[in-house]
Formats: structure tokens, sequence, C-alpha cells
């Protein structure tokens, strides 16, 4: 009888150790990654991300020149919307162009607290629209002049033309620096006045 309970244990630990011996075998074939493995995972990780900012980053910057852009353009239609309607002809002189005002910082007076006569209401309206556009492009160039009309590809630069086109008129240039401009400073708007 002992005979057979000897018989018993080392058929026991046989199946221990076929079940051990499995188990090492299963552990070696499933390791996990190898160094390069998780090195090019790692250098795939991080150009996803820097192609992620860089696209991001982009994209903010053309969306900020796209709202400056349209708010100068919308600016530029307000004037030339002011000046079909009469308000430069409180202003109007032979000896001043009206549109020198808008280089100018000097102060007027307040037209909202108190009744302003027409030349003072029209100077504070310049003013006002001035500051605005500044305050939505700092550094913006403002230039107006008689030149062509037609609006072209051509006609965005800052000299005006003085030639006897039949086509001349008041026409309102902005321009303002952006990246890549180096010291070009082109006009992004050109608009007639009126």
């Amino acid at each position: 009888m002992m005979n057979t309970c000897f018989h018993s244990i080392p058929i026991e630990t046989a199946g221990f150790a076929s079940a051990s011996h499995r188990y090492d075998r299963d552990a070696t074939r499933y390791k996990g990654f190898s160094l390069p493995e998780a090195m090019i995972a790692l250098l795939l990780v991080s150009l996803s991300a820097s192609v992620l900012i860089s696209t991001t980053v982009t994209t903010r910057i053309q969306m900020a020149s796209n709202a400056r852009l349209s708010a100068v353009f919308r600016l530029a239609v307000e004037l030339s919307d002011w000046v079909r309607q009469g308000g430069m002809k409180a202003l109007a002189s032979d000896t001043i162009n009206p549109f020198v005002l808008l280089d100018q910082q000097s102060t007027v007076a307040s037209c909202f607290g108190s009744p302003c006569h027409a030349q003072a209401a029209a100077l504070f309206y310049l003013q006002s629209w001035r500051r605005r556009l500044f305050l939505r492009v700092p550094n913006a160039r403002i230039v107006v002049c008689q030149d062509n009309v037609l609006i072209s590809p051509s006609s965005h630069h800052w000299s005006c033309d003085s030639g006897n086109s039949p086509f001349k008129g008041q026409v309102i240039k902005i321009g303002w620096p952006q990246s890549g401009d180096g010291e070009k400073l082109p006009p992004r708007v050109v608009l007639a006045l009126g």
C-alpha cells in the first residue's frame, strides 16, 4: 500500500512540473515590447504631437489674420458709406484735404455730452474711426488719395496714380505688417470712397 502512495507522489509532481513548464514557455513568448519597438512608438507619437501643435499654431495665426482683415474691411466700408452719405461736406475745403486728419493724432471735442456743429461732428467721427482702426490694427498705415477706382491687384500699392483716367476717384488704402513681409508693407484693403 505504501508503494502505491509513493507512486502517486511523483505523478502529481510531474503534473506541477508540466504546468510550470507551460507557464514559462508562455511567459517567454509574451515578454512585451523590445527597445527598438518602444523607440519607434515614441518617435511616432512625438511626430504626431509636433504636427498637431504646428497645425494648431498655423490655424490660430491665420484666424487672427482673417479677423483683422475682416475688421479693417468693415471699417473701410463704413467710412465709404459715411462719405457717400455726405459726412465730408462739413469739412469740404479747397485748401485742406480732410483725410489728412486721419493721420493726425490731435484731440477733438467730444460730441457725446454736448451738441456739436457739423464740422466738429465730422472731425469727431474721423477721430473715432481712426481710434477704432488702431484698436484693431495698432500699426496700420492709411492713405486716402485720388486713384484709379477700378480696383485690381495692380492698385495694391501706396502710390496714387495722378494720370487722367476717367475712372479716378477717392480711394482708401489700408495696410499693416504681417510676418514674412520684411521691409515691404503692401496695402491689404483698397476701397473706393463714396
